[in-house]
């Protein structure tokens, strides 16, 4: 039973293998690497370059919103109603 192969070697010598084999790692190697250079997302530079869809699913820009302050609400939790809520000093 013969290998599996594209195209058959077709070497005079061990040289000739070892330079074929090497020469198929090499090429490997760099189309990995290409394919990683495609697939890399670029890099988030601020945090207003984020989209985000509002309660009627529309898409909205953080950019947007650049430069004003925005009311911080409490999300709840075990802590949340203590730290949002007044306490009266009684």
């Amino acid at each position: 039973m013969e290998p599996l192969a594209a195209y058959p070697l077709k070497c005079s010598g061990p040289k000739a293998k070892i330079f074929a084999v090497l020469l198929s790692m090499v090429l490997c190697t760099v189309m990995l690497f290409l394919l990683q250079l495609k697939f890399l997302k670029p890099r988030i530079n601020s945090f207003y370059s984020f989209e985000v869809k509002d309660a009627k699913g529309r898409t909205v820009s953080l950019e947007k919103f650049k430069g004003k302050i925005l009311p911080r609400r409490s999300q709840g939790g075990i802590f949340g109603s203590i730290w949002s809520t007044p306490r009266d000093k009684s």
